[in-house]
């Protein structure tokens, strides 16, 4: 049975099963709920093959649900029509098209298919990142990766899915990139789902966090809320912390809402949550 989603959720996933593993036993994403926000920036951070690509694929109507829905701005992905699909930007792990065209006319011939193309922010970003006049071919990996950022955005999306875009750049590279995503969405509110197991690129931009781990998302909160509400604590015997309490348990660690109000033993040692931490314990066998 559909779980309720919100109608107005530019992306709303509701007990998604979709694709299987190498040895075809076991599905990539098993009964996924995740439900964007207007205007935030979520991380979605899993391991190396954890689905995160097939996730995205499925969101953006690329690869079919075998059971569950999954909705752009109230529209089925797998049919959405083409004024929803003009609301949607994609950058992939590795931008590898076009290479025969330099950057200018590049973005010239795909911003000619839309009537609302953003010149004025095309060309000052072009500027910026000094791509004006260069093959695309030539670029590295970092400027290949703004180039398809720009075709991204260039129509003015509202929603803009990211799948791993910074996963072979170095760390400047990186920063850059990421530096450019803030920017871009402070200035337009655009929805954004980021792909990517590096936890520190995500904690720069995530304004939520959705952890996936075999096949379903086991977190999904505001990323302040977990820096201000959640404690991590290390218990090798009972009593444990409420049910409630528990935002996720790996062996005898435990990570809590509200551990200062929630009954801990006075001589339990409450600590600060680190984000790396988290994803590991929660991501572990």
């Amino acid at each position: 049975m559909d779980r309720p989603t919100d109608p107005a959720a530019p992306l709303a996933l509701s007990g998604v099963s979709a694709g299987y593993d190498a040895q075809h036993k076991n599905r990539v994403l098993d009964e996924v709920d995740l439900e964007l926000a207007p205007g935030t920036i979520t991380g979605l951070l899993g391991r190396n093959g954890s689905g995160k690509t097939t996730l995205i694929r499925v969101a953006l109507g690329l690869l079919r649900a075998r059971r569950g829905t999954s909705r752009l701005f109230a529209a089925d992905s797998w049919q959405s029509p083409p004024d929803v699909r003009k609301r949607i930007g994609y950058v992939p792990q590795q931008f590898a098209h076009f290479g025969w065209m330099k950057v200018d006319a590049c973005l010239a011939m795909v911003g000619s298919h839309y009537g609302d193309w953003d010149h004025a922010l095309i060309e000052e970003l072009m500027e910026k990142w000094q791509l004006e006049n260069r093959r695309i071919a030539k670029l590295s990996p970092g400027d290949q990766q703004k180039v398809a950022i720009l075709l991204a955005v260039g129509h003015r999306p509202d929603l803009l899915l990211l799948d791993e875009p910074a996963a072979s750049l170095d760390p400047a590279a990186r920063r850059d990139l990421l530096k450019a995503l803030v920017e871009l969405n402070a200035d337009r509110g655009q929805t954004v789902l980021l792909s990517s197991h590096i936890t520190s690129d995500i904690e720069r931009v995530a304004s939520h966090i959705a952890i996936l781990h075999r096949g379903r998302i086991v977190c999904h909160e505001a990323l302040d809320e977990i820096k201000d509400r959640v404690g991590m604590v290390t218990l090798s015997e009972p009593p444990w912390p409420p049910a409630d309490n528990v935002l996720a348990s790996h062996r005898d660690r435990h990570w809590i809402w509200n551990p200062d109000t929630c009954g801990l033993a006075a001589d339990v040692r409450v600590e600060p949550v680190v984000l790396e931490d988290l994803f590991v314990g929660v991501t572990s066998p």
